[in-house]
């Protein structure tokens, strides 16, 4: 039997956004990520199938974070595909229930279920800032500030969770993510959801969303750092009236990010946070 091999690496709060960008590039299998019982902490548990991958991993991560601590080990491959199994439990946000296919009649009546095939670090529902996000979309349509039949764009769709769950409110729209292999997650997961032409879904940023199209709801749950970077881009994507959510907020990075945003024209920004993430909504764009 082939064994996988594990790399853990505990790295505190301040280094949680670096790491992740790097481990985005790196780490093509995924990672999985805890919070310590300090909540200044994150354990990464990150997977790999060929030992010099993971080692170039581990040299990467001594290299850039000499001070960060990093385990190796190897485990079977049947385990880690149980893991999942005991890892991936429902999750609740808002009218939202994310559950795995071998949970999928679990959903209690009146939920809206979200099934998703968990494949790597795409997005489950777990994430503290992708609950954040359905709880924030719901919460946009039940207050009338979405309408059903508008449009969405989710820029970094991961494993299309947020869109697919924009559809079950009765919205269309587009999902982008510059990484392919989750793009071929979120097809997966669109076809199991029985979500088709309303989901459009492909592999880039934020200028390959629609041409001039702007959106009734724009939904970017990426990292502070692109958040801030791309503002200009992601505000323009958004229709006078419409409604914006950002995610991949640590607490201490959301002053610095609505201050971009709020240095080009939005007002103040109405804030959720769940553990140590922060997300960022606007409910009506200024014209």
């Amino acid at each position: 039997m082939k064994n996988l091999l594990q790399i853990e690496c505990t790295v505190p709060d301040s280094l949680v956004e670096d790491v992740t960008f790097y481990l985005t590039e790196n780490a093509p299998h995924g990672w999985q990520e805890e919070l310590s019982t300090q909540h200044e902490e994150v354990l990464f548990r990150i997977y790999f199938e060929e030992s010099a991958a993971a080692h170039d991993v581990i040299q990467g991560l001594s290299a850039t974070w000499p001070d960060i601590t990093i385990h190796r080990d190897s485990i079977e491959e049947q385990d880690w595909a149980s893991a999942w199994r005991e890892f991936f439990t429902p999750v609740e946000a808002g009218r939202f229930i994310v559950l795995p296919p071998w949970r999928k009649d679990e959903a209690p009546e009146g939920s809206m279920p979200i099934i998703i095939e968990p494949k790597t670090a795409f997005g489950t529902g777990h994430h503290g800032t992708t609950a954040l996000c359905l709880e924030a979309i719901d919460s946009l349509v039940q207050g009338g500030a979405v309408a059903a039949g508008g449009r969405f764009f989710d820029l970094g769709t991961g494993s299309g969770i947020l869109g697919i769950g924009c559809c079950k409110l009765g919205l269309s729209g587009i999902g982008l993510d510059i990484d392919p292999l989750a793009i071929e997650n979120a097809l997966e997961n669109r076809t199991i959801n029985g979500v088709g032409d309303e989901f459009a879904l492909g592999t880039g940023s934020v200028d390959a969303a629609g041409g001039d199209e702007r959106f009734d709801l724009v939904v970017a749950n990426i990292l502070a750092n692109p958040l801030k970077a791309m503002a200009e881009q992601i505000i323009a994507k958004a229709k006078s009236g419409g409604c914006l959510v950002l995610s991949g907020i640590l607490n201490e990075q959301a002053d610095a990010v609505a201050e971009v945003y709020t240095g080009l024209g939005l007002p103040a920004p109405e804030r959720h946070s769940k553990n140590e993430w922060t997300a960022l909504i606007w409910s009506k764009m200024p014209a």
